[in-house]
């Protein structure tokens, strides 16, 4: 009752502002998608062409005229207007129109690519096929241009409920119009011509960029890249919160149905144009506004999140096609075909891109986070951001060899610079605090480690409660991983792949995680006490604190693993496997390059805490470097291997996946509350362990415990 009263508010308003929007010439007051690229790229092409002359004389025909015009046929597709494809089936069939531009030798025995080119809101195909039209035989890579035609009539914001903004972009769980189109184009184009199946890429702007992403992520297994001009993705939860809510009674974003994308879906890769905060924008009438700037940074985070390149470009003009020019695009398609995991872009930006653009990192939600401009460190520089830190001392200085130094504080902890020479690098961390830290009380230290595909922030909430817990309270740090840098890209490569987002794979020439771990312990020397100093991690999360602990053995008074792995281990490096390349066998284990442990070392108790065979698991999804990773017989191999090199070591059994979530051990609390109770009964230099001849009752009430003998 509450969503239909809220549907008819919404239309009330929305007709009124429709009757007053009719009324009104000027596109400028209702911050229309198409104003400014629009009228600019007409102007180039606009009296040479009979076509767009018959474009022009087609669309003043009358809805008579149009149904007279029999289907379109495969066969019959031609260089120009195509009208009158039948698309979809059954309540979902629909007559779409679209234009098309052929390269001069598509009759050829050639294999063309093909661009998708998505028109604006209140705009035409007509109006946004000039931005590409001329470029079909350009000499880096001539394609077939196809610019579909919206269905305005049918997919309008005032609908009950509201399907779309010319586009079906609304509800994509229940059939799309837009990708049947996609799929009835391909196909015909494929019948009379050949067409290059690893370059279909897709492009847009405002309305037709948000349509060029919901293809994308309906169609992930046809798509090879994206260049969205100022768009969205509304299956990020982040983009659907950020529309905002109608009056308090529901939220804009509920009524965008897209669904998540499937699992194992091809990595397209995708550049995010957008122009200035708060000038690239568009808006119904006062009832919501899009900010572009806003859902970029959203949407190359959600993309990131889901194993895809993203690249952001900011050109700081209005809402207008702007930033990348038409030569770019069509090279950065050239350059990124089907199966394109990492972008050839890390290495070097090309000339169009170099000025505007950089990959996506973390820090570029902070601009919506804390509406400050972007860290000075990025490649896009904006002085009013820096004149703004300057002036209030508490902010942090524009260098950033001196951004964060030991002035550490409760929170987001940034550019902490570790390393030397070519492994320096600027690091980010949350920290927490226990009640009493400015008193001459001494606190144990616990570091947490997350998993691939999280983060810092995420994973922090599961253990950040406990930081005033009554038995020990203590100092909670939450490093950042860089999965940008520490990637198991470049397996082939002479020093192989890197990590999954730590650096956890050569340890042999310096690591990252250990001079991290050694610059926050020198900064927090005078609060912490040096007898209890853990390491806590949980799958990826888990593998690089055990090379901490394997590194800084001295240092480390005991460590808990939640399904990780010591790669030092012989037996864990053969689990890996082998692969094959080119006939020839790859060892996968010879990758990593763990030191043993030294004669002497410290030997420090663990707790492996894992799950059941054969689904506490992680394996890769690339078609080359296939790896599956069984951490219950990891933690099995390190129970062992602890035991043989005269550590304590007690093995967890949990019983679930490798989702530690999903699991009745940790969403009772049992699993925490045994993991505290055991970092707080061994300190550094406790052997044997207090546990060695029974278990304490934490260990028993949801997890499978016993101690290696």
């Amino acid at each position: 009752m509450k969503k239909f009263l809220w549907f008819s508010a919404l239309v009330l308003v929305l007709l009124f502002a429709v009757s007053c929007s009719n009324g009104n010439s000027s596109k400028k007051d209702d911050v229309t998608p198409d104003e400014d690229s629009d009228d600019e790229s007409v102007s180039d092409d606009d009296s040479d062409d009979s076509d767009e002359d018959e474009v022009k004389d087609d669309s003043e025909k009358t809805n008579d005229d149009e149904t007279q015009v029999p289907p379109l046929e495969c066969a019959n597709l031609v260089d120009g207007l195509n009208k009158n494809l039948i698309v979809g089936e059954g309540a979902n069939k629909l007559e779409r129109s679209f234009i098309l531009r052929l390269p001069k030798e598509i009759d050829s025995d050639k294999k063309f690519p093909v661009v998708f080119l998505y028109h604006g809101y209140g705009d035409t195909a007509e109006g946004i096929e000039p931005l590409l039209k001329p470029h079909v035989d350009n000499e880096t890579m001539p394609f077939i241009l196809v610019v579909p035609e919206s269905r305005s009539d049918k997919f309008g914001f005032d609908n009950i409920p509201p399907s779309g903004l010319d586009w079906d972009m609304m509800n994509l769980t229940d059939g799309n119009a837009e990708a049947d189109m996609f799929d009835a184009v391909l196909e015909c184009l494929g019948k009379k011509w050949k067409i290059d199946e690893k370059h279909i890429h897709v492009s847009g702007f405002s309305a037709g960029a948000i349509t060029a992403n919901s293809i994308a992520l309906m169609r992930p297994e046809k798509v090879a890249s994206i260049l969205s001009y100022s768009g969205a993705y509304f299956s990020d939860e982040k983009s659907r919160d950020a529309l905002g809510d109608f009056m308090g009674m529901a939220k804009i974003g509920d009524f965008f149905s897209w669904p998540d994308f499937a699992e194992g879906h091809n990595k397209y890769p995708q550049v995010f144009v957008f122009g200035d905060k708060e000038e690239d924008a568009w808006s119904i009438s006062g009832i919501f506004t899009i900010y572009f700037n806003q859902m970029g940074r959203l949407g190359a985070n959600y993309l990131t999140e889901n194993g895809h390149e993203a690249i952001l470009c900011e050109h700081d003009q209005d809402h207008t096609v702007a930033g990348i020019s038409q030569e770019g695009m069509i090279k950065f398609f050239k350059d990124h075909p089907f199966g394109t995991e990492k972008s050839s872009y890390r290495e070097e930006m090309p000339e169009d891109f170099a000025g505007i653009c950089h990959f996506f990192t973390g820090k570029d939600l902070e601009d919506i986070d804390d509406g400050e401009d972007e860290d000075s460190d990025d490649e896009d520089d904006d002085t009013d951001s820096e004149d703004e830190e300057n002036d209030d001392t508490d902010n942090e200085p524009e260098n950033p060899e001196t951004l964060l130094g030991c002035s550490f504080k409760e929170g987001l902890n940034k550019n902490l610079i570790v390393g030397e020479g070519e492994n320096k690098l600027e690091r980010e961390f949350i920290l927490h605090l226990p009640d009493g830290i400015g008193s001459e009380k001494k606190f144990p230290v616990i570091f947490l480690y997350h998993g691939s595909n999280d983060t810092a922030e995420n994973f922090d909430s599961y253990f950040s409660s406990y930081v005033n817990n009554g038995e020990m309270p203590f100092i909670l740090v939450v490093p950042e991983s860089r999965k940008d840098k520490f990637n198991l890209d470049d397996a082939l490569s002479p020093t192989g792949p890197t990590g999954l987002e730590w650096d956890m794979v050569n340890l042999e020439d310096g690591n990252a995680e250990a001079d991290m771990f050694d610059k926050i312990l020198a900064c927090l020397e005078d609060n912490i006490d040096e007898k209890h100093i853990h390491l806590l991690g949980y799958s990826a999360g888990a593998v690089a604190a055990d090379g901490i602990a394997l590194q800084r053995n001295d240092r480390i008074a005991s460590v808990v693993s939640i399904s990780g792995a010591y790669f030092s281990n012989d037996k864990n490096r053969e689990a890996l496997g082998t692969i094959s390349y080119q006939g020839y066998p790859i060892v996968i284990g010879d990758y990593f390059k763990w030191p043993d442990f030294k004669e002497n070392h410290t030997k420090y108790p663990q707790l492996f805490i894992f799950g059941k065979a054969g689904e506490d698991s992680w394996k890769t999804e690339g078609d080359f470097l296939n790896i599956e990773i069984d951490f219950n017989q990891m933690a099995n191999n390190d129970g062992t291997y602890f035991h043989e090199n005269g550590h304590d070591a007690i093995l967890c059994n949990h019983g679930g996946s490798h989702n530690i979530l999903s699991t009745q051990a940790f969403n009772s609390g049992a699993m925490p509350k045994a993991v505290l109770k055991f970092l707080r009964d061994h300190p550094s230099g406790t052997n044997p362990s207090p546990y060695q001849e029974n278990l304490p009752t934490e260990f028993s009430s949801s997890m499978d415990c016993s101690f290696v003998h």
